[in-house]
């Protein structure tokens, strides 16, 4: 590696990941030097329209997912349909990692699982960003911030005392 270079220069990310973990996972990728290119459904993930600014969530460009989505190339695709999923194929040719974090199976089911496109590029690195893993009796469970914190006991944690339990204000404990 020469002087000045970053140590991810020459990877290329396929980024299906949404909201906060795996979007801020793979931005700190790209200031690395990856090449990050965000797959988004057609609509735009949620994360565009978080109202911490009614103008910015409006336009789809809300601070938090900008934040987490700077540095990144990005396209959106509808996964269920047939030339999206070929253009997905299409782009994990030249692809190192897959970044999803979908509940297990999600991808599979769509035709673009780590066996469908590792089967197109065999040196593909899979990585799933999910709430409860791939295996185990919770897998398939949302790994939505507010059910974390409260299974972790954040929310006994904050608030007042004598009162119901509360979620912190800004997600922490994002999947």
């Amino acid at each position: 590696m020469g002087e000045g270079a970053r140590p991810f220069e020459g990877i290329r990310i396929l980024d299906f990941t949404q909201v906060l973990a795996g979007p801020f996972a793979s931005y700190q990728l790209s200031l690395l030097g990856a090449e990050v290119i965000k797959v988004e459904r057609r609509e735009g993930e949620d994360m565009r329209r978080t109202p911490l600014s009614r103008e910015w969530a409006e336009r789809g460009m809300a601070p938090a997912w900008q934040a987490v989505n700077g540095n990144k190339r990005s396209l959106t695709l509808d996964l269920q349909n047939p030339e999206a999923q070929a253009i997905v194929k299409r782009l994990v040719q030249d692809a190192d990692v897959v970044m999803e974090n979908f509940r297990p199976g999600v991808m599979g089911r769509l035709g673009l699982g780590y066996e469908d496109l590792s089967a197109i590029n065999p040196k593909l690195i899979w990585c799933s960003v999910s709430g409860f893993g791939q295996t185990g009796p919770d897998r398939n469970e949302a790994g939505y911030d507010g059910r974390i914190q409260a299974m972790s006991g954040i929310m006994a944690m904050t608030g007042h005392p004598g009162a119901d339990p509360l979620r912190a204000g800004f997600a922490i404990c994002d999947q």
